[in-house]
């Protein structure tokens, strides 16, 4: 009964990413998924390793119920969650922050402006922060050894080539303003790296 509860607890961080995605996303451009120059790939790497954990973090109560590549333990489903939880409250204050500029694809749009305030003032990239948090906290709540493995590699190795891929576009855009930006905050974990 208790995995139950968390499978459902799993479930509903699923469903507050995808009503975050929904609700918060502002304007069209936000959402259009035609790539750029800028892209170089990321946004394709980066959707198939959505798309895989979407399939593992779906499935693996049904793998564990019948005993492949179990991994349940309550407490690391309750760190999971938090994990979770966490990477959703950092998912809202990015969008929201970002508003129009934050975009599924890597692209400059109409007017594009350095948003440093908020959350911003102290990361550069907190929606892939919450995306890690998120799915790695998943991985965790939902227990399997499928995705406790293969969901924590392949978000790490797809956002590791994103953010690389990003940067330079940044730098491409502002130049300077985000040569000095960059100096004065941290790439993805606040206060450390």
């Amino acid at each position: 009964m208790r995995s139950i509860i968390i499978y459902i607890f799993g479930y509903a961080l699923l469903v507050g990413f995808f009503l975050i995605e929904h609700f918060v996303r502002k304007g069209k451009d936000t959402k259009d998924m035609n790539r750029t120059k800028f892209d170089k790939k990321s946004t394709t790497f980066v959707s198939i390793a959505m798309g895989t954990a979407l399939i593992l973090l779906i499935c693996s109560p049904l793998l564990n119920y019948l005993k492949i590549c179990n991994a349940f333990n309550i407490w690391v489903s309750i760190i999971g969650i938090i994990l979770g939880t966490t990477g959703l409250i950092i998912r809202y204050f990015a969008l929201s922050t970002l508003g129009r500029f934050f975009t599924r694809i890597l692209r400059e749009t109409e007017n594009h402006t350095l948003i440093t305030s908020g959350i911003y003032k102290y990361i550069r990239h907190p929606g892939y922060l919450s995306d890690l948090l998120i799915f790695i906290g998943l991985s965790l709540t939902m227990g399997n050894w499928l995705s406790l493995i293969i969901v924590p590699i392949m978000f790490i190795l797809a956002y590791i080539y994103r953010i690389h891929v990003e940067e330079k576009m940044l730098l491409k855009i502002f130049g300077e303003q985000y040569k000095s930006y960059q100096k004065n905050s941290k790439m993805i974990i606040p206060y450390i790296y």
